[in-house]
């Protein structure tokens, strides 16, 4: 297939490219709407031809390779009337502005850049996405999880902010092992932020979100194995202007929120800045003292755009994010709290006195974009970035008042990328991208671990009932090992309460990409886009592990890990190994009418493969994950005012790379093949200029084979993938009614539903009870609305929200740290919230 796509981009660029002549006719010229403001991504045809294009950022165009005389030019975008107009074109460059106009009923469409170009997501072949900026603000959405609700296909979970869950068509994206990299790319203004401790992030003064399905290795590169999502922060504009707005609720909710837009030098240069600062109190109570599951962040960011020359336009961004959370709720359900509640939805949880658990995180990052205009739809662009990351987590991995299991996770990463890309328009037939890029990642990562044995060994030893008493209250301490003729020469000897030792993981992880990727008209109505990206990746791993301080462990002795209980003690160690791969993608594209097509599709996927050390200190090279991806699907829009898009694929894993416990490492592990197959789809309409509905339903069916390769049956034959709802879908509506003639009513509310998920890919109960609660979740649905009262003088809107609305009980997270023990924890989702928000806009 790769071979077979070269050929076929070599053959096509060079006809066009001959194809050229110095007499070309070309017209060129700007599309906006009645407001005077540019319309990117807007699509100029010559109908019944092979010539088209769409308009850049700056909702400028460039058509060539037309015959002289009279043309018709058709312009059209979605939620305007489209346009055509006859042009007598003449030797040499015509230009043509365009104005489009708004219908008296119209859906809020954005423009997209999922294939590195402004387009309509009608003229993009792949099932994707899009969230803008005015559904943000209409639905009140506060964070990850409640933006999944509007993808269908795409689920997130955010334990701590370091480690969220990301899962896009079943796949999963939250492993820490510092040579694996992620199946999910999350980039914020087209720079990489994949690594899951650097994914989070607030959503304020969002541009739009995007999300694409299946394989995105050649648009979106290495990290893309089964999608990517790309938040589009608002950029630098040339008039005045901004907002402020704050915010309180219950849990002792308060946020401030804020930008303004400022131009400095008249249509040169033009700077706004932002931020936000966001804290509630948690929602789970710990007996110990404080509070768990709270949220105290504050961000900023400052954005600037300089056009020195009329083609050349260089944007920076530079973002800050701190977190300084209160700890992570890891509940137990076999102990009952301090006060002899066992039912973790009674939010209140009793973790180890004395102690402060909290989550601390911080990003840091800047970005470079240049990009110099030859002409509107042929440009050069220059992508270099570098982002910092720091992670403090400090954790009860036990979730009883027992001192058992005591451990911290630090992190210290950082990412450096630049890209060079040449955008281009061959004869207005052939539209794409080729370009290189470099990205350098350097990973710390320690976990500390500092049990009190007498607690812990009755972990070990399988004596858990003693641990804990049956009122909740702490057991008595093992001073000892008991006098057990099997334990040997071990037996009676003493615990320590003030064990610590720690392990460290170190990674440079390197790739240089080369890439190609454009769609070629080869008919009026048939489109066949295609693209290639080969990858040249170079891993580093380090990792020692020592004892701190003085007193070394006894349960150790037992596991063969003296003086350390977890870790194996070892100088420091190292591995490397180099990488050469290919992903590519080939679809087409059918335009029943201007407002509707089919495509089909197929792309491979790569997991990179994964450097690690196990618990004895020994390395392992996995094999890299790969997926091949078929997908078909359908888009339609009619009158401005309805859209629906479906889109069906299947999926076939190689080398699935699942994660389980080794100890105390979370390490990925081959679970062989596996197979995927399922259904995405959205609808939009707006009956009338009051009345938006809209919503979206996944199927996903996402199974391990029941063999191998070879034919041997797998570990995991028939199981789930984890986090991975079979049926989910929302539904919602924007109900509009004007007061008076400066006073409007918005009303949101809307309701997403999954079904029962396994948190781990084995599908496992607890094994040593299964009287307990099993690592699943059943299925849940949640409500959340928000009524706005929007003022036009001042421009105020005052708004009124609540989040699960009607109490549902569901758990974000099941099995943890506590799993390899026999006590697994859970973390209880967020219960209802209410708040209140008053913003001004000027």
């Amino acid at each position: 297939m790769k071979h077979s796509i070269i050929f076929l981009w070599l053959a096509i660029i060079s006809f066009e490219i001959q194809a050229v002549t110095p007499e070309n006719i070309s017209i060129h010229g700007k599309v906006i709407n009645v407001e005077n403001e540019s319309v990117a991504g807007a699509s100029v045809t010559v109908p019944n031809s092979r010539l088209g294009v769409n308009t850049n950022a700056n909702g400028e165009y460039f058509l060539n390779g037309l015959p002289a005389g009279k043309v018709s030019i058709r312009v059209s975008f979605i939620g305007y009337e489209a346009k055509v107009v006859n042009v007598d074109l003449q030797e040499g460059t015509n230009e043509m502005d365009f104005t489009l106009e708004r219908g008296v009923v119209t859906l809020d469409f954005v423009t997209v850049t999922a294939q590195q170009r402004e387009q309509q997501m009608l003229d993009i072949p792949i099932t994707m996405s899009s969230v803008s900026a005015q559904m943000l603000e209409n639905a009140n959405v506060r964070n990850l999880e409640q933006l999944a609700d509007f993808i269908p296909g795409l689920s997130i979970r955010t334990q701590t902010p370091h480690r969220p869950n990301i899962a896009i068509r079943g796949l999963t994206s939250d492993e820490t092992s510092p040579t694996a990299q992620p199946r999910v790319s999350v980039y914020m203004d087209n720079v990489p932020t994949s690594r899951a401790s650097m994914a989070v992030t607030e959503l304020y003064d969002m541009e739009r979100v995007e999300v694409m399905k299946g394989p995105q290795g050649t648009l979106f590169g290495r990290g893309s194995q089964i999608g990517a999502i790309n938040f589009i922060t608002k950029k630098p504009t040339a008039d005045f202007g901004g907002y402020v707005s704050v915010e309180t609720g219950n849990y002792g909710l308060r946020e401030f929120e804020g930008a303004i837009n400022m131009p400095v030098i008249e249509n040169k240069l033009m700077a706004r800045a932002s931020g936000i600062y966001s804290y509630q109190d948690g929602y789970i109570k710990n007996t110990s003292g404080g509070r768990l599951n709270g949220k105290n962040t504050i961000g900023g960011r400052f954005s600037a755009r300089y056009l020195p020359i009329h083609n050349l336009k260089i944007d920076l961004v530079v973002n800050y994010q701190k977190d300084d959370n209160p700890g992570t709720a890891f509940m137990s359900q076999r102990y009952p709290n301090v006060n002899g509640v066992s039912d973790i939805f009674q939010y209140e949880a009793s973790l180890d006195a004395g102690k402060d658990f909290f989550n601390k995180r911080s990003v840091f990052g800047s970005m470079v974009d240049a990009k110099y205009y030859f002409n509107e739809n042929n440009y050069l662009s220059y992508i270099t970035s570098y982002y910092t990351n720091t992670v403090d987590h400090h954790y009860d991995g036990d979730g009883s008042i027992a001192p058992a299991i005591d451990m911290s996770e630090f992190v210290d990463a950082n990412q450096f990328t630049q890209e060079l890309r040449y955008n281009f328009s061959l004869n207005s037939r052939l539209n794409g991208f080729v370009g290189a890029s470099y990205w350098r990642e350097d990973v710390d990562y320690t976990i500390w671990f500092g049990p009190d044995e007498q607690y812990m060994s009755y972990l070990l030893l399988q004596m858990p009932q003693y641990m804990i008493n049956g009122d909740g209250t702490l057991g008595y301490p093992m001073p000892g090992l008991p006098n057990d003729p099997q334990l040997g020469p071990l037996a009676g000897m003493p615990l320590p309460a003030n064990h610590e030792e720690e392990m460290n993981t170190g990674a440079i992880n390197q790739s240089t990409d080369f890439f190609i990727d454009a769609s070629y008209l080869l008919l009026p109505r048939l489109s066949f886009t295609a693209g290639i990206r080969g990858t040249f990746e170079s891993f580093k791993t380090t990792t020692e592990a020592r004892m701190i301080g003085t007193t070394p462990s006894t349960l150790g002795m037992l596991l063969g890990n003296y003086p350390n209980f977890f870790f194996k003690e070892r100088t420091l160690q190292a591995v490397k190994r180099d990488f050469w791969s290919m992903t590519y993608r080939a679809n087409l594209k059918y335009d029943i009418s201007p407002s509707s097509n089919v495509f089909l599709g197929y792309a491979k996927g790569r997991r990179p493969n994964v450097l690690q050390f196990n618990s004895a200190g020994e390395h392992e090279v996995m094999n890299a994950e790969s997926v091949h991806s078929f997908d078909v699907g359908f888009k339609w829009t009619a009158k401005q005012r309805y859209w629906f898009d479906v889109g069906i694929f299947y999926q076939l894993y190689n080398d699935f790379q699942t994660s389980k416990w080794d100890n105390a490492n979370y390490l990925v592990d081959d679970a062989g093949r596996a197979t995927s197959y399922g259904a995405e789809l959205t609808a939009k309409a707006a009956l009338t200029n009051y009345l938006e509905v809209f919503g979206n339903y996944a199927y996903i069916h996402a199974r391990f084979d029941d063999t191998d390769s070879e034919g041997s049956k797998q570990e995991y034959a028939g199981k789930t993938f984890r986090q991975t709802p079979e049926n989910s879908f929302m539904i919602g509506l924007n109900a509009k009614a004007k007061l008076s003639r400066d006073l409007q009513v918005i009303f949101t509310p809307t309701y997403s539903w999954r079904s029962h998920i396994w948190f781990e890919d084995s599908n496992e109960m607890q094994p040593e009870d299964p009287s307990l609660a099993r690592l699943e979740q059943d299925a849940y649905g949640l409500l959340h609305a928000n009524l706005a009262f929007k003022f036009n003088k001042p421009n105020l809107t005052l708004s009124v929200f609540a989040c699960n609305l009607l109490g549902e009980q569901y758990v974000i997270g099941a099995g943890n740290t506590g799993m390899m023990f026999g006590v697994p924890t859970y973390v209880p989702g967020a219960p209802r919230m209410f708040g209140a928000k008053l913003n001004w806009r000027f």
